[in-house]
């Protein structure tokens, strides 16, 4: 009977340890806390960094509870030297699977453009997330950080 007590509080009384954060949800992009700390941290060459300004606080990833997750970024100019190009609105939906968590991250696993990809997302609160951009061990790996922050 002792036994049996301690098992079920174990189970009905909450634990830190096994609780997650919550992504489930809308999360916008934020160009304001990506160019706060890019801009004193991050290793970016002035032409990645032009670019990568005006492709920040666009993109909005929602993900629902049944492990799909649809990245949106809305119609935009992007300017490169003289030229200006149109980027279209896209939209994709991916499917994803949680690998693991902790009390601050969430590990995602998912296949984009045909290639599988891994992604650790840091929370810095209930509002505010954070990944690094970029692959370990390739060119373009500045310590480069992309934010989002919850809008619904």
């Amino acid at each position: 009977m002792k036994k049996v007590l301690i098992c079920l509080s174990l189970f009905l009384l909450p634990n830190a340890a096994f609780s997650c954060p919550v992504l489930e949800g809308e999360w916008r992009s934020s160009k304001d806390k990506f160019t706060e700390f890019n801009t004193q941290w991050a290793n970016i060459e002035s032409k990645a960094w032009h670019f990568m300004s005006q492709t920040q606080g666009l993109e909005i990833i929602k993900y629902q509870s049944d492990g799909k997750m649809i990245i949106s970024t809305p119609e935009f100019e992007l300017k490169m030297g003289e030229k200006v190009f149109k980027k279209e609105a896209t939209e994709e939906k991916l499917n994803f699977q949680i690998l693991g968590c902790d009390l601050n991250s969430v590990v995602l696993k998912y296949e984009r453009s045909g290639k599988e990809q891994i992604s650790h997302i840091q929370f810095e609160n209930d509002n505010t997330y954070w990944e690094y951009m970029g692959k370990p061990g390739r060119s373009g790996n500045g310590h480069i950080r992309e934010y989002y922050s919850k809008i619904k």
